[in-house]
């Protein structure tokens, strides 16, 4: 169905979920930021209750990502989001402009900090260099910091977890019950057909697998 880009339904929405569960009980177990992408990441606990069905809760475990957008001081935004961030394109501008050391340097450790301080400090100089010369009454060189708005919101559930949270009550104990079905048929599964997976790929002895090394 796509994103909603209305602040009037996206207002109804976190309204009928306050009226539905007055009460909600969270806890933040971790968060990590991505500068890079604009991205916050985090681990929820939360306690969900509806008011009009007595003795509810449903206790679930989620994770949260958050998208952040650069905004101006009215709070609107003021760039799109930035495209997914690619780690490898990252690593192969950063060896190619000699900021980061080889991997083999790294290994043998002969990196040393002066290939990325340098940098840093030409940077620090530019900026002392841009401040002094600008004509502004404040004298400083210093910008205010980027404020940022949430874009969007996604929250993904575990399995088990999404039972918990659909099936009132007895979730929790189904949820289990189904964990604990699975680990049995594994477990089952694995028993039966050791014979088979033994004659198809026997396991290695102790000796020999020091001796393909060498």
């Amino acid at each position: 169905m796509g994103n909603f880009d209305s602040r009037i339904l996206i207002n109804a929405i976190y309204r009928w979920y306050k009226i539905l569960s007055p009460k909600i009980e969270l806890e933040i177990e971790s968060c990590a930021h991505d500068e890079r992408a604009n991205l916050i990441y985090l681990t929820i606990f939360q306690v969900f209750s509806i008011w009009f069905i007595p003795f509810y809760r449903a206790p679930v475990r989620l994770v949260t990502v958050l998208h952040l957008t650069p905004s101006d001081a009215g709070g609107s935004p003021t760039t799109p989001p930035p495209p997914p961030y690619d780690a490898a394109q990252e690593k192969r501008h950063a060896v190619q402009e000699g900021a980061e050391p080889s991997y083999a340097a790294v290994t043998a450790g002969e990196a040393s900090a002066s290939a990325s301080s340098q940098p840093q400090e030409g940077k620090e100089r530019e900026g002392q260099g841009s401040g002094s010369g600008s004509g502004s009454g404040s004298g400083s060189g210093t910008s205010a910091p980027t404020r940022y708005v949430i874009s969007k919101q996604q929250d993904f559930y575990q399995v088990t977890e999404f039972v918990k949270f659909v099936a009132l009550g007895p979730g929790s104990v189904v949820a289990g019950f189904l964990q604990l079905v699975a680990t049995l048929l594994c477990l089952l599964g694995s028993l039966t057909l050791s014979p088979v997976m033994n004659a198809v790929y026997p396991p290695a002895k102790a000796g020999e697998g020091k001796e393909k090394k060498r």
